[in-house]
C-alpha cells in the first residue's frame, strides 16, 4: 500500500511542477514581458510630450486616454512575441 501512494505522491508532483512551468511559460513571462512593452510605450510617449510642452509646441502637457491605449500596442505586441516563441523550434 505504501508503495501505491508514494507513486501516486511522485505523479502528483510532477503534474504540479508541469503545470507551473506551463503557467510560467505561457502566461506569467509573456504578461511580465507585456507589462515592460506597455510601460516603455508609455514612458516614451510621456518623454515626447513633455519635451515638446518644454520646446513650446504644445501650450499644456496632457496625457489622454488614447496615448494609454497607444501604449497597449507595446504590451500586445510584446507579450505576443514572447508568448509565440514558445512554439519555436528547439535548436539542438
Amino acid at each position: 500500500m505504501k508503495g501505491i501512494s508514494l507513486k501516486h505522491t511522485v505523479q502528483t508532483e510532477q503534474k504540479s511542477a508541469a503545470s507551473l512551468d506551463f503557467m510560467k511559460n505561457y502566461v506569467l513571462y509573456p504578461l511580465r514581458s507585456g507589462l515592460f512593452g506597455f510601460s516603455t510605450f508609455f514612458a516614451v510617449l510621456i518623454f515626447t510630450k513633455l519635451l515638446s510642452y518644454w520646446i513650446g509646441t504644445y501650450e499644456e502637457f496632457v496625457v489622454d486616454l488614447d496615448d494609454v491605449f497607444l501604449s497597449s500596442i507595446g504590451f500586445v505586441l510584446v507579450f505576443l512575441i514572447k508568448f509565440l516563441e514558445n512554439f519555436k523550434e528547439k535548436e539542438a
